[in-house]
């Protein structure tokens, strides 16, 4: 039998590893930051990429990981072992809205969420659970991501100079 000690240190190499291979992949995050276990299903945890911080008007949006150590149904019966959310919060009025929900299994997307414009219209009130106020610090908090310009030497093969039009 598992002690919730016991659980809580099986969960991290679990993570850990999910997480690396996650970070393996191509991928433009590189400022992951742990917020704790995932309060919405047994051994998760999640993350969040301050990378991925950005302004959207009055909003601030990121993305979220949350790694399960072993994989689990979603609402409608298909195996997750990871989701990945994008989040808009509204710092003024300790408000979030989900943008999108996209769910993998063993490296490979396996549903996501519809379309939701109207992400701007739902937002509701943050939960006070401490991984949600961890996010919620983290992303009012902390600054906006800079995304420099990616510049490649003038005789590279990405490089297309065209014609001036005067």
């Amino acid at each position: 039998m598992i002690t919730s000690s016991g659980a809580a240190r099986a969960r991290y190499p679990a993570a850990i590893l999910g997480l690396s291979l996650i970070l393996t992949q191509t991928c433009v995050a590189a400022l992951w930051q742990e917020l704790g276990p995932s309060g919405d299903a047994p051994a998760g945890m999640a993350y969040v990429d301050l990378d991925s911080l950005r302004a959207d008007g009055e909003y601030r949006v990121a993305v979220f990981l949350t790694i399960y150590a072993a994989p689990i149904p979603n609402s409608h019966s298909i195996k997750l072992d990871r989701i990945v959310q994008e989040t808009a919060f509204d710092c003024a009025k300790h408000t979030y809205s989900l943008l999108s929900t996209v769910g993998y299994f063993a490296g490979k997307e396996v549903g996501k969420s519809s379309d939701r414009g109207n992400w701007r219209e739902m937002f509701k009130g943050t939960p006070r659970d401490p991984v949600s106020r961890r996010a919620f610090g983290l992303v009012c908090q902390s600054p906006i991501a800079g995304h420099p310009e990616v510049t490649a030497p003038q005789d590279s093969p990405a490089v297309v100079t065209f014609p001036s039009r005067e």
